[in-house]
Formats: structure tokens, sequence, C-alpha cells
């Protein structure tokens, strides 16, 4: 019995080791500090749940003397995967130099992404500063326990930080969960404040310290604005700062306010932001400010009871708003048609709305519409729409090809009935952000000297021309050529209608073995740091370095045929300064024979011709 009874324990160790022998190693955290340099520090790593949000805080140290560093944003999962493959390499090759073939570092991007995920944060770093910074994102909930990296561009600047993510258990979820040390909530446990016009409105706003850590010098600073369609009080003081002292964590404290309300405002609710500021740490630096929302309600001239004998221009009408829009395509460019939908609401709650035309009114620059229709129309016409009802509008416009690269209002006209209402006038407004395409070109390519040797180097300058309406960022032109070393040259930003030059030295490194062209590669990024090429070409020969020899050779080539008599004359002095010394003896001995034999011939001659004349005269 007591064998049998240590079976189970035995089972549920084996079953430990097979877990812990199978579970994947953790991925390891990657060296930020050589990659970021000065840039940016982390006290310790964020840490977070996946499907959760991770508040990312870091310190931005701005070393230069003379510019300010004035934004930051995370990099998209583009810019994040040509990050990690340019400075921490592959995936694929991590693997391979694994012999356990266990990843070491995960090069998954990690979080979900919105419309909000990749847009610039404004921040003011002054020149010599530093400033503490916290970036809030949503993980996905597919992430394994690991770290991970999130990479953000600092006024271009690339930057990386190692966080810690914990697999998600299916226990918890956003709402219910809240990891992150500083974070604040809003009007908790409390109903929405309510005035009339012309009455002052005493109200508190419930503030609670929702983060794991205590806060100090807790200070919030309600935003006001002069337009009466955004904020209903009168404004009768400098600022409404308030300060709250130190918190603890899930400690509440109610704000005070006594604001009184304007008398031409209309009926309705409206968002109040307030900037909540505190110190991480007692007598610190002040953190960057968290914008929060609380509702207020008020009551305007435009919601009175009307008397028994209003007319019908007086009675009550439905509301008729934007609910959402888009356009196909996403991103709009002047010149270029699209398609804008917009969905349209009855917000009322009991008024219908019927006999409805929908005018789009374009914004004017110079006194022409931005955006166009190619019908020539610009009215949509619904039969009706039940309170809370929705309908879609869909209408083809193009924009100017002029326009400049912002955002343009469209105005949307509401005329329609009512059944205590005829013929009531509405209007709505809907922003569209327009896009300029980049263009450039360059000026005439000069390359001095166009031909050189291996080694020797050759100077090459031309202008890039901005020709577009956009600011082109980081703009670069790369030399690449297998007869050439690679080289990069910086331009730096280029605006609308200014040149940008290139001046630089490119190095031939082996002789040209085709047509002698050499790739320029022109690259520039957009506001979003995308990055967009443009190739050009040049002509440049790389010849072989000749020896001091061949030099010779190829200088004398050209006097080869006047040359030929004195080539004669040193071969004939070669010949004889080689064999003189046997000629000229040989020569002295021949010559000495010679006339020997010719002073023996004329004896012989002489005494012949003489016995001749002898035997003669006998």
């Amino acid at each position: 019995m007591k064998t049998w009874k240590k079976i189970p324990a035995l089972l549920a160790m084996v079953l430990i080791l097979l877990v812990t022998a199978v579970s994947p190693a953790a991925a390891e955290m990657l060296d930020m500090e050589g990659f970021n340099g000065d840039l940016i520090t982390v006290s310790k790593v964020p840490r977070g749940k996946a499907g959760n949000k991770i508040s990312i805080k870091m310190t931005i140290h701005n070393t230069a003397e003379t510019y300010d560093i004035e934004e930051i944003r995370l990099a998209n999962a583009y810019e994040y995967e040509r990050l990690m493959e340019r400075e921490f390499g592959s995936d694929d090759d991590d693997e391979d130099d694994d012999s356990d073939g266990i990843r070491r570092y995960n090069q998954s991007f990690p979080f979900e992404a919105d419309s909000d995920t990749f847009k610039t944060k404004k921040i003011s770093v002054k020149a010599g500063a530093s400033k503490t910074v916290t970036m809030t994102y949503k993980l996905r909930r597919d992430l394994p326990e690991g770290y991970y990296q999130a990479f953000f561009y600092i006024d271009g600047m690339p930057a990386g930080v190692n966080i810690w993510v914990s697999a998600y258990d299916g226990s918890s979820t956003e709402e219910d969960t809240n990891n992150t040390d500083h974070d604040f909530s809003i009007g908790d446990g409390q109903l929405t404040p309510y005035a009339a016009y012309g009455q002052v409105m005493n109200f508190g706003v419930n503030l609670t310290n929702t983060g794991t850590r205590k806060v100090y010098d807790v200070r919030v600073d309600m935003q006001l604005d002069p337009d009466v369609t955004k904020f209903p009080f009168d404004i009768n003081e400098g600022n409404y700062l308030r300060k709250m002292g130190d918190m603890e964590p899930g400690q509440m404290v109610t704000v005070p306010y006594s604001m009184a309300v304007r008398e031409d405002v209309k009926s309705g609710f409206f968002p109040i932001h307030y900037f909540i500021t505190y110190r991480e740490e007692e007598g610190g630096d002040f953190s960057e400010p968290v914008d929060k929302v609380f509702y207020v309600r008020v009551k305007g001239e435009d919601d009175d009871e009307l008397d028994s004998d209003a007319g019908e221009q007086d009675r009550t009408k439905a509301r008729i708003i934007v609910d959402s829009f888009s356009t196909t395509p996403a991103e709009i460019y002047a010149g270029q048609p699209f398609e804008l939908k917009v969905r349209m609401k009855n917000a009322s709650s009991n008024v219908s709305a019927s006999n409805i035309m929908f005018t789009f009114v374009s914004e004017e620059v110079e006194n022409s519409p931005v955006f166009t229709s190619d019908t020539g129309s610009t009215s949509m016409v619904v039969n009706s729409m039940a309170p809370g009802e929705v309908t879609e509008l869909s209408m083809m416009f193009k924009p100017s090809p002029t326009a400049e690269q912002k955002s343009y209002r469209m105005t949307i006209q509401e005329q329609y009935d009512s059944p205590e209402f005829k013929n009531a006038k509405e209007e709505v407004k809907i922003s569209l952000p327009v896009k300029q395409e980049p263009r450039l070109n360059t000026s005439t390519i000069e390359v001095m000297p166009d031909s050189i040797e291996v080694g020797s180097e050759t100077n090459v300058m031309f202008g890039i021309n901005n020709t577009g309406k956009v600011l082109l960022y980081n703009v670069m032109a790369r030399f690449e050529a297998d007869s050439v070393q690679t080289v990069d040259a910086y331009v730096g930003n280029i605006k609308p209608g200014e040149t940008g030059n290139v001046d630089t030295m490119v190095t031939g490194i082996a002789p040209t073995e085709d047509d002698g062209k050499v790739k320029i590669i022109i690259s520039y990024e957009d506001e979003n740091g995308a990055v967009t090429e443009v190739e050009k070409e040049m002509m440049l020969f790389v010849n072989e370095v000749m020896d001091e020899f061949e030099g010779m050779e190829a200088g004398m080539m050209g006097d080869m045929d006047g040359m030929a008599g004195m080539d004669g004359m040193m071969e004939e002095q070669t010949f004889f300064a080689k064999y003189g010394k046997i000629i000229l003896p040989a020569m002295a001995v021949f010559v000495i024979a010679l006339s020997s034999f010719i002073i023996v011939r004329k004896k012989k001659k002489k005494a012949a011709e003489e016995e001749g004349l002898d035997d003669e005269i006998s």
C-alpha cells in the first residue's frame, strides 16, 4: 500500500521535469545602451501583461547646444523590423547561431495598432536639458511571455527600450487590471453636474490615484476655451489650476470649482479637459501632463419651454450629427479623386426627421473650393430618419492639385422637417487631411575627372531640387557600383522650391568592367519617417594603375617611327660595346697582314716588269 501511495507523487515530479525540459527559454533583453547612446535612459524595465496597456517611462537627454527636441513617436511595424534587422541581426541568423534551436530574442511587433498608435507626441526638451516622458500603448494578446522591444523616433533619431510582457492568462482584462505605476481616473462615483444659463454651477471633480505608487504635489489644470460651443462657462480667472498635494495609491480627492454658465450657451453636454501633473519623487521634476475628460451638462435659452402660441418654427427639432466618416483610399492626395463616406445619425431620443437634404460645402482657398465633385452636385436627399437611426452618405470628390498639405474643412449643411419644427437648418463639420506627392529632380551631375585609376578619387557635385509642395526630410545620396567604394552623402531637409547640394568624393576600388554607369540612390523621409528612394546614374571609368616602365613605354609608342635610325645606332653601339675588345685587335692584325701582302705583291710585279724589259732589250 505504501508503494502505491508514492506513485502519484512520482508521476507529478516526472511531469514537472518534462514540462521544464520542453519549455522555451524566455527571450533575452537586447543591448539598448549601445544603440541609444546618450539619447535616452530607462531607470527600470517597463512591465505589462499581454492584452493590456503598458506605460513606457523614459528620460530623454538633449545633448545638443543649438536646438530643442520637439517630438516623439512610436516606430511602426515596418520600421521596427528594419531596425531589428539592421542593428541586431535577423531572426533566422539568431536561430542558426543557437545550437539548441531556441530563439534568444523576440522579433515580433508587440503592440496593437490603431489610428492613434503612431501619432507624433509633442515634447519640448531644451538644448542641454533632460525630460521624463511616459508613452502608453496596448500590448497584443497573443504575445508569449518574454522580453520585447519598443522603438521610437525622437526628432527623427531612433531609440529603443526593452519591455517585459507576461503572457495573457484569460483571468483579467484591460478594464479590471491596472499595473501602471502612475495613472489617474476622473469622475469616479459622481453624477454629471448640471446648471442652466446665467446660473452658477458649484461642482467638484473626483480624482483618484489609480497607479501603484505614491505621487507628489499633484496639480489639476482646467483647460479653457473662448469658443462658447466648446466651453460653457464664463472665464473670470487668469487660470484654474488647483494644487491637491500628495496622493497615496487608491486615494481620491475632490477638485472644487464654482463656474458661471454663459448666457449665450446652447443646451448639451460639454467635455471639459483637465491636465494633471505630478512629481514621481518628492522634489523631483514634474511629469508630462495627463489629459483627462469630465463632462458637464448645461441648459441654454434654446431649451426653454415653449409658449402655447409658439409658431411651428419654434418647435422641437431633431439633432442630426456625424457618427463617423471614412475615405477610400484612406489617404487623400491633391489632384487624385476619393470617395467620402459619412455616417449621419439622428441623435434625438424621441424626435424624427423627414425630407432631409444634406449638402456638402468645401472650404475655399482664394475663393476656390478645395474639394470639387465631378457631377457638379454636392447634395443628397434622405426621406426620413427615426430617432437613433443611422444612414450612410457617399460621394466622390477631387481635391485641388495645388492644395497645400494640411487638413481642410468640409461642412455638411442639413435642412429637414421634424413633427414640431418645419424647414430646420443646421450644419456639422468634418476635417479632411490632404497630402501632396513629394517630387524632386537633379541638376547636371558633374564628375571631375570622369576617368580615374584604382585608389584615386573624383569629385561629384550636383543639386537636388524639391519641386513638390512638401518638406523632404533627411535627404541622402548613395553611390553604388562594382568599381567604386559605396559612399553616403547627407544633404539634410529640403524645403519646397529649394535645392540641396551634393558635393562628395568617390573612390575607385576596381577597374570598370561594364559601361561605366554608377548608381546614385537618392533617399528621403516623409513626416511619418517612411523612406522613399529615387535612382539616378552617372558615368565614371576606373582604370588599372600603370607601373613606371609601362608609363614610359606608353609615352614612347607615338614616336617609334621617327626613332628607327636611332634604334640602329643604339644596336650598333651596343654591338661594339660588347665585342669591341675582340674585333679591334683582329682588325689591326688583318690590316697589317693586308698591307704586307700588298707590298710583297707590288715588289714581285715590279721585278717581273724589270725582267721583261731586259729580255726585250737583248
